[in-house]
């Protein structure tokens, strides 16, 4: 798969995500050199991953193997860019989801889950009988003693029931705080290494417990919008005022072409 390195990540540059699915469900755990870890970074991402408190963060998820574009902003900033920088598509993860978990239920492959709430445990449990997930009580992101016990639950469903996937929806730093502690916990025990994946909100979506974008502003790249008219409270800081500061990463972006 093509990979395009922009805003310090490689990014799969890849036409559909049915390119994506196969390269995911047929690539060996023991031929990735980096981690078996799928990130999908969108533009707030992009914004926190860009600050000092989150370098260290931002040099180890850039080991993932397979990093999405998952905000069409990026896709926009790419084809500006042009040449070998250009990304075909938007790769959404909450897309990608449902059909990587269609194959897995077609299969005997077992999934592990780090999720926000039981009732999605319990109905992942209702539609395949290879599951196994851990929900722990809600925690802040600097709670790091919370985090270390997740990090040790999920660890300890990996040793035990030995899942090719590992599936976390906890939000951004907690999910990817707590994959890589798996990770890292796993490798030092020289453990097989399960396919892991940061895919947010994409579980809710899945069950129909969180309205998703109609598909239309979905194509048009609105679905930040869509979700600030949900929660206008919550994502007025987020959307118009934290993420106005991608407009000078993205320059700084596109300037490091003519440099």
């Amino acid at each position: 798969m093509r990979r395009v390195e922009m805003f310090g990540l490689n990014f799969c540059a890849a036409e559909s995500l049915q390119a994506v699915l196969a390269d995911v469900w047929n690539t060996d755990v023991g031929d990735i050199s980096g981690l078996p870890l799928m990130i999908t970074p969108n533009v707030d991402q992009i914004v926190k991953l860009s600050k000092p408190e989150h370098a260290d963060l931002a040099r180890a998820l850039g080991e993932a193997h397979w990093i999405l574009p998952d905000g069409q902003p990026l896709v926009a900033v790419s084809k500006l860019k042009g040449g070998r920088y250009r990304m075909p598509a938007r790769l959404p993860g909450s897309d990608f989801f449902p059909m990587i978990w269609k194959q897995i239920c077609r299969s005997d492959k077992a999934a592990a889950f780090v999720l926000p709430s039981a009732a999605l445990g319990e109905a992942f449990e209702g539609e395949h009988d290879r599951v196994f997930w851990h929900a722990p009580p809600y925690f802040s992101a600097d709670d790091k003693a919370e985090a270390e016990k997740t990090i040790l639950a999920a660890a300890e469903i990996c040793k035990s029931k030995k899942p090719e996937f590992l599936f976390l929806g906890l939000g951004f730093p907690k999910q990817e705080i707590i994959a890589l502690g798996v990770l890292d916990r796993l490798k030092a025990e020289g453990l097989p290494l399960p396919k892991t994946f940061l895919l947010g909100a994409s579980f809710e979506f899945y069950f129909g417990m969180k309205k998703r974008a109609p598909k239309i502003w979905q194509k048009l790249g609105l679905e930040f919008l869509h979700r600030f008219l949900s929660e206008p409270k919550r994502m007025f800081r987020r959307y118009f005022v934290d993420d106005l500061a991608f407009l000078p990463i993205a320059g700084r972006e596109l300037f490091s072409k003519r440099r």
